[in-house]
């Protein structure tokens, strides 16, 4: 638990990136969560001190979500001012890595390069390993934008982050 509070805050976004890719994280219906509204927040108020970066939302549709997470992230930005235009959708990820490889290639379509600096937002406990992730597909330059959780979730939370950081590495290591 403390190695995660103290990874998240070591490199921050700057304010000097290109883009800003915001993590999924579950809906209940079409509506965000709570965890994924704390990410939204934070990429809000980064993009209202940054109004040029672009905004990568990236989550594709569980079994038992209505929309996919992206759609539903749009929205929830688009209620609070964000033009649609400044919003790419990344509709087709179901892990941390793929939110990171389709959203690499949604921005080189847009005219980001991997060496571009960006930003991610995701709660506390999950920006070592995106940090990670985000290195391993390709980012020269990804920086976190750490957001919170609310209080019941932090022990579960960061106990599955832990055996997931675990199975991210191991799984490296693996020949297969």
């Amino acid at each position: 638990l403390l190695f995660f509070l103290w990874a998240a805050g070591r490199q921050k976004a700057s304010g000097k990136e290109k883009a800003l890719i915001v993590l999924g994280a579950g809906l209940h219906g079409e509506e965000v969560s709570d965890t994924l509204a704390r990410r939204l927040d934070v990429a809000f108020a980064f993009w209202q001190q940054n109004p040029e970066v672009l905004l990568v939302v990236s989550g594709g549709q569980g079994a038992d979500e209505a929309v996919s997470e992206a759609a539903a992230m749009a929205r929830y930005l688009e209620q609070k001012g964000v033009p649609e235009g400044q919003i790419l959708k990344e509709d087709r990820s179901s892990t941390t890595e793929e939110n990171f490889a389709f959203s690499l290639a949604l921005l080189e379509q847009n005219g980001v390069s991997p060496s571009s600096p960006i930003a991610f937002a995701t709660n506390r406990f999950h920006c070592f390993r995106a940090g990670r992730v985000a290195a391993d597909t390709g980012f020269e330059q990804a920086l976190a934008l750490p957001a919170t959780l609310s209080p019941e979730m932090v022990l579960p939370c960061y106990f599955r982050e832990g055996l997931a950081f675990l199975y991210y590495e191991a799984k490296k290591l693996s020949p297969f």
